[in-house]
């Protein structure tokens, strides 16, 4: 008995390795698709194989790229150079764009001033107060983690970190008014380096203007003796922090006072902060939150044309490949390491001094098709920007811990964002004619291309996480079969 029962064994296994070879040969001739004649059978140019491109990569820009606007003990305002002077031709269309960071350490207040440039900003980490200034109007809000503020060009506006032990920090975008990719920031009164904007006017005209002595005029140009030598982000106590705060408001528990105050205004100076991470997420699961502003639902984002978002994803998860169809993301990384990789036709020679081109002269530059796609692969870690362009698909993997990353998105009213795999992919919507005829598969491979995905936008990286229930093996199947 025990004789037949290991007959009819090793006759199943034989025959399931027969079967299992046969199929794979067969599943493996439908899957390859034919060649070309000339064609090598690795792909050409620089997309061969998964192997990174030895080239410098011109959309990751590092903490280094950074430039300092002013630093000191109490916080910095950081901004990188104007994109188009890593390359005019591939950041021609965000060129009037500069993208900055700011931080302040607890309990200091950055003074009032402005800048020829609208900017909208993202609170990133930390709460303070916004003041916003003009001739009829003195308001302060309330600002925390996770809220949306846009500033208008040349309205003057202050700073304070309230909190006593974290500090607070901010992701900016700015629209120069005045010289495209340039702005100043104009101060009333005098800061360290930085003039009071008074320093242009001549005794005769300030006399005149604000009817004082000439004696006090030092004073209004120069600043009290004893802030001498002070920064723009300066210390204060606690007292000065509980008068900056007592009358700003919450965005989102406004006083009925100040609802009948301006009920009957046009607030279209400046608008009242938002919460993004209070909106909800546009996708979501256990692997990673993703959220958006558009400037169709958001007025303050309207006339700039921008979308501001926040991704958050765990520990080794994926945010499946996609595209945008026309908004160009500046994205910076608030915590932890990711690998994104992009796929671009276009090629980078390096930094280069751009020519000068005389009135009436442009620049003209003529891209051929070649047919290759170069393979863009960075990590990206926690202080650093990398810029995703319209059209191009993406993916981005998070690494050792949890990865967040904020971003804001130009020209985002008329775009919409496509998934390249998923559920919700747009390639399994295509006519499986036309997929097995564009990657030359079998039909049973066809269907099974772009549907064998169990999640939407964001994957576990990790077969576990895919296939939860792990199959029995085959040999323990067939055991159980003969009685063992």
């Amino acid at each position: 008995m025990a004789i037949n029962k290991l007959t009819i064994t090793l006759f199943l296994l034989i025959s399931l390795a027969v079967f299992h070879c046969l199929a794979f040969r067969v599943e493996v001739q439908e899957f390859e698709p034919p060649q070309q004649e000339g064609q090598e059978g690795h792909g050409g140019g620089s997309g061969e194989g998964w192997d990174e491109e030895a080239t410098k990569n011109p959309y990751h820009f590092g903490r280094w790229s950074f430039k300092n606007f002013f630093q000191s003990q109490e916080g910095f305002v950081k901004m990188l150079p104007k994109f188009t002077k890593r390359s005019s031709t591939l950041f021609r269309g965000i060129e009037n764009y500069r993208f900055l960071f700011q931080e302040m350490q607890p309990n200091t207040f950055l003074v009032p001033h402005h800048l020829d440039a609208d900017y909208v900003f993202l609170v990133v980490q930390g709460k303070g107060v916004i003041g916003f200034v003009t001739d009829t109007e003195n308001e302060s809000f309330q600002i925390t983690k996770g809220d949306v503020v846009r500033v208008p060009s040349s309205v003057t506006h202050f700073f304070a970190n309230t909190n006593g032990t974290v500090p607070l920090r901010l992701a900016k975008i700015a629209v120069p008014a005045n010289v495209p990719g340039h702005f100043q920031v104009f101060f009333p009164a005098h800061s360290g380096f930085h003039q009071s904007y008074f320093t242009g006017f001549s005794k005769d005209v300030l006399t005149a203007s604000f009817n004082i002595p000439e004696e006090l005029l030092g004073r209004l140009i120069r600043g009290p003796q004893q802030q001498v030598g002070q920064g723009i982000i300066r210390r204060v106590s606690p007292e000065q922090i509980k008068e900056l705060t007592e009358h700003a408001t919450s965005p989102s528990n406004k006083h009925k006072d100040k609802k009948e105050k301006h009920k009957d205004k046009d607030r279209s100076t400046f608008g009242s902060p938002f919460n993004l991470l209070a909106q909800d997420a546009i996708y979501s699961n256990n692997f990673g939150r993703y959220h958006e502003a558009h400037p169709k639902r958001f007025s303050q984002l309207q006339d700039l044309d921008i979308a501001v978002s926040w991704v958050n994803m765990t520990q080794g998860s994926l945010f499946l490949p996609q595209y945008n169809s026309e908004t160009t993301f500046v994205t910076f990384v608030e915590n932890g390491c990711a690998r994104y990789e992009m796929a671009s036709p276009y090629t980078f020679q390096g930094e280069q001094q751009q020519p000068w081109f005389g009135p009436g002269q442009e620049e003209e530059v003529e891209e051929e098709m070649s047919g290759q796609v170069h393979k863009i692969v960075s990590r990206v870690c926690k202080g650093e920007v990398f810029i995703l362009p319209a059209g191009h698909p993406f993916a981005i993997l998070s690494q050792d811990e949890n990865f967040v990353a904020v971003g804001f998105g130009i020209h985002a009213s008329n775009s919409t964002r496509t998934f390249l795999a998923g559920q919700d992919n747009m390639l399994s919507n295509i006519n499986t004619v036309a997929t097995r005829l564009s990657f030359g598969l079998g039909s049973k491979m066809a269907e099974k291309l772009f549907t064998s995905q169990n999640y939407s936008h964001f994957a576990p990286t990790t077969p576990r996480h895919q296939f939860p229930e792990k199959p029995k093996p085959y040999f323990q199947s067939i055991f159980n079969l003969a009685g063992f």
